[in-house]
């Protein structure tokens, strides 16, 4: 296996298209070839985190447990992922790319209204506001090392879903009853965002029948 060490953005994207992208690995290289090329950005100057006002920038290379650390409203999410163990390897760029029903992290991009900073088709960091509320819950069987049966992320406007559908969805119909002050309605209106599947953690019917609940229940768990 052929590994390249790009040590800058501009070198890094110079590289695409010799091999596959990695920054953790803790996803992607356990599926490649022995054959395959791999672009390593560990060196290419991606990683940190820094905040102006209320608006925080994460670099795409930053581990989740730096994530963690550093940003205090997404600690409980950044901890309901994996393991401390991946967690110390994976990265906030890579988890964009995790299928269903795993890349928590982007669920809560996604009702962040994140900004996915790029430079071409290299994904160079993430960028948000810090919101006034949050809610997080995230369904799974065990504690660690366990994808989601639901996750659950709203900033109290927004409202997104992971676990229920093939990639993180926004409730926009729930989005709605959350204006009118209704989370019982907003819990059962997110049904209509579910496109659920079968998989070894749950089946689309349960995934389906328990999402209102998990709705129910981040709203009664501000972080």
């Amino acid at each position: 296996m052929k590994v390249l060490l790009p040590e800058s953005v501009e070198e890094a994207v110079s590289l695409l298209g010799q091999g596959v992208v990695v920054a953790g690995g803790t996803h992607a290289v356990p599926r490649l070839e022995p054959t395959d090329s791999i672009i390593s950005l560990r060196h290419a100057g991606l990683s940190g985190v820094s905040q102006d006002g209320g608006r925080i920038r994460v670099g795409a290379t930053t581990t989740l447990t730096e994530l963690a650390r550093e940003v205090d409203f997404l600690r409980e999410a950044v901890h309901s992922i994996a393991s401390p163990t991946i967690r110390n390897l994976a990265t906030v760029g890579g988890n964009l790319f995790v299928p269903q029903p795993h890349g928590d992290l982007a669920v809560c991009l996604l009702a962040l209204d994140a900004e996915i900073e790029r430079e071409g088709d290299l994904v160079t960091g993430v960028s948000f506001n810090v919101p006034e509320r949050w809610f997080y819950r995230k369904a799974m069987r065990r504690k660690q090392n366990s994808a989601s049966i639901v996750t659950v992320a709203s900033d109290g406007v927004r409202l997104a879903l992971g676990g229920v559908a093939p990639e993180p969805v926004r409730a926009h119909a729930a989005e709605a009853k959350l204006a009118e002050g209704d989370i019982d309605g907003a819990a059962e209106a997110a049904v209509e965002a579910a496109d659920p599947f079968d998989d070894a953690y749950a089946s689309a019917w349960y995934r389906r029948r328990v999402l209102p609940v998990h709705v129910r229940r981040a709203f009664n768990h501000a972080v």
